[in-house]
């Protein structure tokens, strides 16, 4: 909450992850907490909120992941699904948590379902496909969306997964599902998970120049 110190990082970086996690309170978008939803420590939600604001404000380039794509889009002004099973109901047609046959979370992080992508969209460019199969680790997802973000990605149940800035940004792409876990030594070649961060790099790298 020292928003010198965040001034002070955020003066040192070129580029913003906003990473998985627990769920967000939804306090902070006027909802009472659901049954199914286990909230962290509240430093962590006003750090990120912070965060993304910034990243906005200072044209930072930024990929929200997972839990950092509901934080975008609540510190923007928009909602969640505190839970998918009891929103959908008895008709649950995507398992999001992808679930093992034990009831417990996966830790593969193998591709689970496709994602169906807006062929006008920034990020279909960025990617260069509009569908592609994809992992998935949440039980919440994006309601209401942010009048500054827009939707740009869904799974055929209707889910939201990507959004991207309707303000002018250098690179500011939101995304429900773990794009990190398709890149590096020993994991998965993925190129959508590549493009995101060659994308990411290109961003970054830009700034730095401008910087020097």
């Amino acid at each position: 909450n020292d928003a010198t110190l965040l001034d002070a990082y955020l003066g040192e970086i070129d580029a913003v992850v906003v990473s998985g996690g627990g769920d967000v309170d939804p306090a902070i978008f006027g909802e009472p907490l659901g049954p199914k939803t286990r909230v962290g420590p509240p430093e962590r939600d006003a750090f990120e909120i912070a965060l993304v604001r910034a990243a906005r404000e200072r044209r930072l380039p930024a990929l929200c992941i997972c839990r950092g794509m509901q934080i975008a889009n609540v510190a923007f002004g928009g909602s969640l699904i505190q839970d998918l099973p009891e929103h959908f109901g008895a008709h649950y047609p995507i398992d999001h948590q992808q679930l093992g046959r034990d009831g417990i979370e996966r830790s593969d992080y193998a591709a689970g379902h496709t994602v169906y992508v807006d062929p006008n969209s920034a990020l279909a460019r960025l990617v260069g496909s509009i569908s592609f199969a994809s992992n998935s680790m949440h039980h919440q997802a994006v309601s209401r969306v942010a009048e500054d973000l827009r939707a740009v990605a869904w799974t055929s149940d209707g889910v939201i997964e990507a959004l991207e800035a309707r303000f002018s940004h250098p690179f500011f792409y939101c995304v429900q599902w773990h794009p990190e876990e398709f890149v590096g030594p020993q994991r998965r070649s993925d190129a959508i998970a590549e493009r995101l961060f060659r994308g990411l790099n290109a961003a970054a790298a830009e700034r730095r120049a401008v910087k020097k």
